[in-house]
């Protein structure tokens, strides 16, 4: 089922939403990393919890790309 332009654009902002909240979280957990690095603690878990955190980024931006290229595809005129 193809989405509408009012559909698609309804859904942009809690794409661009999902993807900031990605782009914290995976701050917060480099530096995580870095202070378990810095104090001598194994880091193991936070870097794979990271890796997850990176490959549903990767899912989300996917995601965000999708509706917007089927936005402009919507609001293109045809020739």
């Amino acid at each position: 089922m193809s989405l509408r332009l009012t559909e698609t654009l309804a859904l942009l902002p809690e794409a661009r939403r999902f993807v900031a909240e990605g782009e914290r979280l995976m701050s917060e957990q480099r530096a995580v990393i870095q202070i378990l690095e810095r104090d001598g603690y194994d880091t193991l878990d936070a870097i794979e919890h990271l890796e997850l955190l990176e490959e549903m980024q990767a899912e989300y931006l996917d995601h965000l790309e999708k509706l917007e290229r089927r936005v402009l595809v919507l609001v293109r005129p045809e020739a």
